[in-house]
């Protein structure tokens, strides 16, 4: 993982989230902060850049529930051949997912939960890239 030279750096970041608007929303408000933003509705597909480029991003924001691979797996999986990336993860979560809230908690990543403002999206990113 590169270092970033402040909290307001420009971060590297990869989105995963099957929902079209909740991905272009937070794509656009972080490219519009000035970050590099690649986003995917398909778990498997964020799997294959992170592997082309092993080291290309420093904020991976997964949403928790996906039809293809859910963002704990995938997390895990990220996790397993990146281990310096556990401080690099943000989930983003609906409120009707709350039931998993154990499963996220072990897993000890920071989670927004939709309905979010951009406020709250930009507080979440600025604490994950403060500790990059």
């Amino acid at each position: 993982m590169g270092h970033l030279s402040s909290p307001a750096a420009t971060a590297r970041v990869v989105i995963v989230d099957d929902d079209d608007s909740v991905r272009e929303v937070i794509g656009m408000v972080l490219a519009g902060a000035g970050h590099s933003v690649r986003a995917t509705a398909r778990g498997f597909e964020a799997l294959r850049w992170l592997e082309a480029q092993p080291q290309p991003w420093d904020l991976l924001i997964l949403d928790l529930r996906m039809p293809e691979i859910d963002g704990p797996t995938l997390y895990r999986d990220v996790l397993a051949r990146w281990p310096a990336a556990a401080s690099h993860v943000l989930f983003v979560s609906g409120v009707a997912e709350r039931p998993h809230d154990d499963m996220v908690k072990a897993l000890n990543v920071p989670v927004l939960i939709k309905p979010f403002t951009l406020e709250d999206l930009r507080g979440a990113v600025a604490r994950v890239v403060a500790t990059i």
